[in-house]
């Protein structure tokens, strides 16, 4: 009977700190526990096991980490408990706080928080402490069935109560936008609409907040401009199609838009300051990601994005701006910007941290988006269609072929622009019988696209993307 108690209480202690702690991170913005014991836990795994995990996994990968760092947390918290309780007489309560502040202080200190991780330790200390308080006041020993019924739905309605009321302070659509990958699609437009635009994100308990009117961006000079104030400045319009590091060979985490902003070159040309040595520009954003690029890359078409098909950025791409940097993937390309800084070194960005390439250059790709792998198909002429793209270097041709037989040239739509993708397309005469049918691109050095199928990490997906009819 004792033993089932002191379980009781720990599990209220563990539930009750970690419900607390979502409910403050949404309200007050400090860091949050699980998250970044799952972050911790992404970069000690081995490069084949994160790519394992992501390949099966998808989009579930990012809430599932959150669950199961939120649960292993609540259980380590919940066993502490248990054994103080047993082991000390008195000062349980501040002995709980302990654990509890130095296990969250040390996570928040190796994620790189610094102080809002003491802020962050402080406040799940104090919630445990009364958590402790309330479970032991509560089950008394010899408390009856009646008594932990009542604790176990109490610990129950009030933890999930605290998250839940943590998650729509915030909004509960952004919360769930937040938690997974957003697919884009295959729909033939030339720009992607923003709701169909893919969203990636590191963050796997929901992105950053971002109120407008007490953002600042903070350049190397020292100077700092409001929102308004970047707004004000002039800008630049570029269409770039958007495609992420970790697509897969045929995937939709790749999306076309126009972005516009202030040009990275102007404002550096403005408030550079004095680094005469510099050779880097180091960028830092609102959820602590980090980002660099080599300053001879920067072209007057790298913006500071403030505005996305015509509209304010959204929320979920970067409110209220990003970079835009033609040739490389999405990662290089960081969200919820406040920070830019000139350095004379190079410092390894948040993916590249975590065993992705530095240069995250793009890769030539084509993709066929009609007809859709594995349908059955009349005989007689079949419309091919599909996209392909090379990052900043343009599209010169697409070939087709079926059953490894010759390559067919595809006709090429119009150019949208040097850096977007570009529309293809091919009709050929089928008979009755099996097809598999690949696609292939050249970029505009005259390079043909790699045949060689390699996975997404650490620098991108490579290979041919086929499909399977059947001619009937």
């Amino acid at each position: 009977m004792a033993t089932r108690r002191l379980v009781l209480i720990g599990l209220a202690v563990g539930c009750l700190t970690l419900g607390i702690g979502y409910l403050a991170r949404a309200v007050f913005g400090i860091p949050l526990l699980p998250e970044e014991a799952g972050g911790l836990l992404v970069k000690v795994l081995p490069l084949p096991v994160f790519e394992a995990v992501i390949r099966t996994l998808g989009v579930l990968a990012r809430p599932l980490l959150l669950v199961g760092s939120t649960v292993g947390l609540i259980v380590l918290f919940g066993a502490a408990t248990v054994i103080i309780d047993r082991r000390l007489t008195v000062s349980r309560g501040p002995a709980i706080a302990g654990v509890i502040g130095l296990v969250t202080l040390a996570v928040g200190l190796v994620a790189g928080d610094g102080i809002p991780a003491l802020i962050e330790a402080t406040v799940l200390a104090v919630a445990g402490t009364i958590a402790y308080s309330w479970s032991t006041a509560l089950l008394q020993p010899g408390s009856t069935s009646d008594d932990r019924r009542v604790l176990l739905r109490n610990l129950l309605v009030g933890s999930v109560g605290l998250a839940v009321l943590g998650i729509a302070y915030v909004d509960v659509r952004r919360f769930v936008t937040a938690l997974a990958t957003r697919e884009g699609t295959r729909s033939m437009t030339e720009i992607t609409p923003v709701a169909d635009f893919y969203v990636v994100s590191k963050n796997i308990a929901g992105d950053p907040v971002v109120d407008a009117n007490g953002w600042l961006l903070v350049l190397p000079d020292g100077a700092s401009l409001t929102y308004a104030e970047l707004l004000a400045l002039p800008a630049a319009e570029v269409e770039l199609t958007l495609s992420c590091i970790s697509n897969e060979i045929g995937g939709t985490l790749i999306s076309n838009g126009r972005w516009r902003g202030p040009r990275v070159t102007d404002l550096l040309a403005a408030h550079g300051g004095d680094h005469p040595d510099a050779r880097w520009l180091l960028m830092e954003a609102a959820d602590g990601y980090t980002e660099s690029l080599p300053l001879e890359e920067l072209t007057p078409d790298h913006l500071l994005a403030t505005h996305l098909n015509g509209d304010g950025l959204p929320w979920a791409h970067g409110f209220p701006a990003r970079f835009i940097f033609p040739g490389h993937y999405g990662m290089k390309q960081p969200k919820w910007v406040t920070r830019l800084r000139l350095s004379a070194t190079d410092q390894r960005g948040y993916w590249e941290q975590n065993g992705w390439n530095e240069r995250a250059v793009v890769k030539t790709m084509s993709r066929i988006d009609a007809p859709l792998d594995g349908l059955v198909v009349p005989v007689g002429p079949i419309a091919m269609r599909g996209i392909a793209f090379a990052g900043n270097r343009r599209i010169s041709a697409v070939e087709i072929r079926l059953n490894n037989g010759p390559w067919q040239a595809a006709d090429l739509d119009p150019e949208f622009s040097p850096y977007a993708w570009r529309f293809w397309g091919l009709t050929a005469s089928v008979v009755t019988g099996h097809y598999d049918i690949e696609v292939r691109a050249r970029d505009g050095t005259g390079a043909w696209q790699t045949a060689q199928r390699v996975p997404t990490l650490p620098d991108g997906a490579s290979g041919y993307h086929r499909i399977a009819l059947e001619v009937q």
